[in-house]
């Protein structure tokens, strides 16, 4: 299986079309040379996609599941290799072994860089936990049955949902069945659509980073989750809010909004956020502002809504969009006519105003000059960050040490290389989701005579279950939904630093 054709995964058919630190470029330029001796096929301008993956989508990705001998992008290379690798030696290894898959949207896209940094954060982060769940002593919860883990392409925006689903729900037959689904990227209506498939067809899945609401279901289990959902990030939001207003009278708060409806993240994040508002009696100025992104003119808008901030001079504004918008409301303030005093309190999305696709490093050191001159304060609910597991776990039981110390021996660093790596908090998510549902694995695996499968593995994910998870401590609850999950509340500096301001909850 070292040639790319991964002729253990079966074919599928795929229809026709009808610091977050600044994203380095120069990362893949590194692995692209290093996967040339390393024994994985890299997507090239010549190169098919391989054995169980087809070009599909107006970017004519490769859809698929890899055991990572085939690297769907040039940044990946080195994570993939690392998890072929394990892989390898799960086959060999002559113990009962299942599999489970990691769903990213995988682009070779030049505009969505910030996309590739994070999906290999997270790939980092879920090998990790293969080799944990691999090793009874590096994770103490046993080694049977052994942990396959695939990585599998959904496609840019989640586009490819149908022939991807499609081919993971074959997957769960035969004698080394896959047993459950992690990951997922970000909150789209292709994410939506592929957990109501999976779903349907009884397959157990736990996302990573996705947080909108509308994903997860008491009355329909199958999605379950390590991050805290939009419901619990806007009600601390509010909590927050609240706050400065009973410490500081007259404190104002101004919604801006994206009217995008088919981006579930930014709709499930302000109906909370109005919810939350209403319970906790936060006082908001009438009238949100509006943009709609991803629509000709959304500059405009911008220009306009920046304006209208300018002139009210709120004390906080709560931005319910994407990181992406944020960065453009930031440049829209810096204008000097505008320039003014304002905190801005957003959801985990946040995180991607640090990104805009291929800029070059004049473009990124300009952004940063004018967030410095914009006056604009920036804050995120974090669902991830080195210091937030010190704060929540007794002495001694804190196991981001342990995460970092295994991830500088696999992946480089030293004792000098501090934490920046896993600021924004991807990587530990990624190793999360997958740590939980190995747990739950084990747990259905018993004494590891009995047989794994997704039924089992969702019995024992539904029965309960409580993790200590590196983003803190994990309970699942009925409705897939971790209960009360510590959050981080982040300050993200123009420097592309994520500095932790204090441990918050729903």
């Amino acid at each position: 299986m070292t040639d790319g054709t991964d002729e253990a995964l079966p074919a599928f058919q795929v229809p026709r079309p009808p610091r977050r630190r600044w994203p380095w470029i120069a990362l893949a330029l590194v692995v692209v040379a290093g996967a040339v001796f390393g024994g994985v096929k890299l997507f090239g301008a010549d190169d098919p996609c391989g054995s169980g993956r087809h070009r599909a989508g107006a970017l004519d990705e490769c859809i698929g599941v890899s055991d990572g001998s085939y690297v769907f992008e040039p940044s990946l290379a080195t994570v993939m290799g690392k998890i072929h690798a394990e892989n390898q030696a799960v086959e060999k290894s002559g113990k009962k072994w299942v599999d489970v898959a990691y769903v990213e949207p995988i682009t070779t896209d030049l505009t969505q860089e910030a996309v590739k940094y994070g999906v290999r954060e997270e790939l980092e982060g879920a090998y990790l936990a293969q080799l944990q769940l691999n090793d009874a002593q590096l994770g103490g919860h046993g080694d049977t049955p052994q942990i396959r883990l695939l990585v599998a392409n959904i496609g840019l925006r989640s586009e490819q949902w149908k022939p991807l689903t499609d081919r993971l729900i074959a997957m769960t037959k035969g004698e080394h069945p896959l047993v459950a689904v992690a990951g997922f990227g970000q909150s789209r209506g292709g994410t939506l659509d592929a957990v109501n498939a999976l779903r349907a067809a009884k397959v157990p899945m736990m996302g990573a980073t996705v947080t909108a609401d509308n994903l997860a279901s008491a009355a329909q289990v199958g999605f379950f989750r390590v991050s805290a959902p939009n419901s619990d990030q806007a009600s601390a939001a509010v909590r927050y809010l609240r706050q400065q207003q009973t410490a500081h009278p007259g404190y104002q708060v101004l919604v801006v909004r994206d009217r995008a409806e088919d981006d579930i993240y930014n709709t499930s994040l302000y109906k909370d956020f109005e919810r939350s508002a209403a319970a906790q009696h936060l006082t908001v100025i009438r009238g949100d502002r509006e943009y709609v992104s991803g629509a000709d003119g959304v500059s405009n808008a911008f220009s306009a809504v920046a304006d209208q901030v300018y002139d009210i001079k709120p004390d906080a504004v709560f931005f319910a969009g994407r990181g992406i918008d944020l960065r453009n409301f930031i440049t829209a303030m810096a204008v000097p006519e505008r320039r003014s005093e304002t905190t801005v309190v957003t959801g985990d999305d946040g995180m991607g105003v640090y990104s805009a696709g291929d800029e070059d490093k004049a473009a990124r050191e300009r952004f940063v000059t004018n967030w410095k001159n914009s006056g604009v304060n920036a804050l995120y609910t974090g669902l991830g960050h080195p210091e937030l597991p010190g704060k929540v776990y007794p002495d001694g039981h804190d196991p981001y040490p342990g995460f970092r110390d295994l991830y500088q021996q696999h992946f480089g660093g030293g004792e000098d290389a501090g934490d920046a790596e896993f600021q924004d908090g991807q990587g530990i998510l990624g190793h999360d989701a997958v740590w939980t549902l190995g747990v739950a694995i084990r747990n259905a695996a018993g004494d590891g005579s009995a047989v794994v499968n997704t039924g089992s593995t969702l019995n024992a994910l539904v029965s309960g279950t409580t993790v200590a998870g590196v983003t803190g401590p994990i309970e699942l609850g009925s409705d897939g939904n971790p209960q009360d999950k510590p959050m981080a509340l982040v300050h993200l500096e123009p420097d592309g630093t994520f500095a932790f301001q204090a441990v918050i909850h729903p």
